[in-house]
């Protein structure tokens, strides 16, 4: 895409954001409500009623939960991007990632707001602050990569096969739970293990974990494996959304 198309994007977003915020009477204070609220939630659950976990047992899982809700939710919102755009589609030529990629900006906007309470709540709780934690901008470069790769393909996809929603969303909530959000990944052996470990998101949630909570650098060859198929993903959206790009309007 040009520059131009860049420009809008950012302004699109922009404004969504604006939108959202003055839509209620508590504005933007519901970017910080709404993280706070989930990974409430799921503490009590967790950590109170069933007591689940030892030292450090809320940032580790808070840590697994807000990486895989910024995933998810993009990933959600991306499926029907390009057909809640079709009031502007009829309007005036855009290319047709333009859509999910507004929606994939504006939900990294609101992770940042998020990782950056739950860093604020990790020094809170007396976690150390660590050298380690320079990983967080490559990090949160990689995984940005890899939402964009896999929304982009099933944003391109979904339009022409809309049971594809359904089965995705199924799929994400299976992944959910084979993410290693609620249990350690790495104490697996055997086939189970190895067939975890072809999820991406595996590989991404126990790599933030190192870095905010183990004073550890990520293991490179495992992310390598992440950068690779977001790239091929990324790719793959790129081309399905140029090839189809005349085709979507019809379908709207």
């Amino acid at each position: 895409m040009t520059p131009h198309y860049w420009q809008l994007i950012l302004y699109k977003t922009r404004a969504d954001l604006k939108m959202e915020a003055a839509r209620g009477y508590m504005g933007m204070l519901w970017w910080v409500l709404e993280p706070v609220l989930y990974m409430g939630a799921f503490y009590i659950i967790f950590a109170v009623a069933l007591q689940r976990g030892g030292e450090n047992f809320v940032p580790w899982l808070l840590t697994g939960l807000v990486a895989w809700k910024w995933f998810d939710t993009s990933v959600r919102m991306s499926l029907t991007a390009i057909m809640s755009g079709k009031g502007l589609m009829s309007q005036v030529y855009l290319p047709k990632v333009f859509f999910p990629a507004v929606v994939i900006l504006k939900n990294s906007v609101k992770f940042l707001v998020t990782l950056v309470l739950l860093m604020a709540f990790m020094l809170i709780y007396g976690l150390p602050l660590s050298w380690s934690w320079l990983a967080v901008l490559p990090l949160l470069g990689l995984q940005l990569l890899l939402i964009s790769g896999v929304g982009l393909t099933f944003a391109a996809l979904t339009p022409l096969w809309p049971d594809l929603k359904l089965l995705m969303n199924n799929v994400l909530m299976l992944m959910f739970f084979l993410s290693g959000v609620f249990f350690d990944v790495s104490q697996l052996h055997g086939w189970l293990a190895w067939l975890l470990s072809l999820n991406p998101m595996v590989h991404v949630i126990h790599a933030w974990r190192d870095v905010l909570l183990h004073g550890q650098w990520p293991d490179m060859l495992k992310l390598s494996y992440v950068l690779i198929l977001s790239l091929a993903m990324l790719a793959l959206g790129q081309h399905l959304l140029k090839r189809w790009d005349r085709l979507y309007p019809r379908l709207a």
